[in-house]
């Protein structure tokens, strides 16, 4: 079932200004921004946790930038601009990129969960192995409870890593299906579909992208505003500078893809009886 309170709770970080631009805000921007600051004030204290989070806001970029590239190959080809067969090739090889670059963005966030513990490199530095250990019995009480809760919490990163993992290492095949003004794909991987997601299926066959990239990348702009809360209790270290902003073209897209998956009743999708044909 999609969590729509975590996907609220990241639609207040999107602001637009004055000359209608969107930009994201919160927790997170403003430790990001602070941490520069401070080293370049000449405090390298937290460098490594500053290049983390430098490399996670990166990561967020490219995902705002991979969506921002779909929405504009879909409106080339409602142009008549890009054929349809191109046009699938393309958004094929972008939504394998958005696994790619969305479950390498949680290695890093393992990394900095080693950096809190005070025993950097001791503890897994592969987010899913880190679930893992902290799962067994044995481990117990070896790190702080909110720290193994936080890690615990990420109830979907298995269903997005297991998808990546099907792409990148068990030859999985990402088939984008051509439909006017919409992105929709599947993930084939030995003649069989990988992904049924009920809330967000433009059929049973087929999963609309807008939806699924809208719920997952909500999940994560929650998530890196916990992850920032963390820091800040297992962390002292001086304020510096606040209110910092992010700037996006692709956040307004993002944030259109939010409100939609927000907008999904919990009932049986519907696609009105049409079926898109595979390539």
């Amino acid at each position: 079932m999609i969590n729509k309170q975590r996907l609220k709770s990241a639609l207040t970080r999107i602001h637009e200004d004055e000359n209608g631009r969107l930009y994201c805000s919160g927790r997170f921007i403003d430790l990001g921004s602070g941490l520069h600051l401070s080293i370049a004030s000449g405090d390298e204290t937290y460098g490594n946790l500053m290049r983390f989070l430098g490399e996670i806001h990166q990561d967020v970029w490219n995902l705002e930038t991979i969506i921002l590239r779909l929405d504009w190959q879909k409106e080339l080809i409602a142009k008549g601009e890009l054929n349809d067969i191109m046009g699938s090739m393309f958004s094929a090889c972008d939504i394998d990129l958005f696994h790619v670059q969305y479950r390498s963005l949680f290695n890093r966030i393992a990394k900095i969960i080693g950096l809190l513990t005070g025993r950097p490199g001791t503890l897994p530095e592969s987010f899913r192995r880190l679930r893992n250990w902290i799962r067994k019995p044995e481990n117990a009480g070896r790190i702080d409870n909110d720290l193994a809760e936080f890690v615990a919490s990420c109830d979907w990163f298995l269903e997005l890593m297991s998808v990546r993992d099907s792409i990148v290492h068990r030859a999985g095949r990402t088939i984008v299906f051509p439909e006017k003004n919409r992105i929709l794909f599947q993930v084939h991987e030995d003649y069989k579909k990988r992904l049924h997601i009920p809330e967000i299926m433009f059929n049973e066959n087929v999963v609309d992208f807008e939806l699924y990239a809208g719920m997952f990348v909500g999940y994560l702009l929650w998530y890196l505003e916990e992850l920032s809360e963390i820091i800040e209790r297992h962390v002292v270290m001086k304020k510096v500078g606040g209110d910092a902003q992010s700037y996006h073209s692709g956040l307004a897209m993002l944030r259109t893809w939010i409100e939609r998956v927000c907008t999904i009743e919990p009932t049986a999708p519907s696609n009105n009886g049409m079926h898109p044909t595979p390539l």
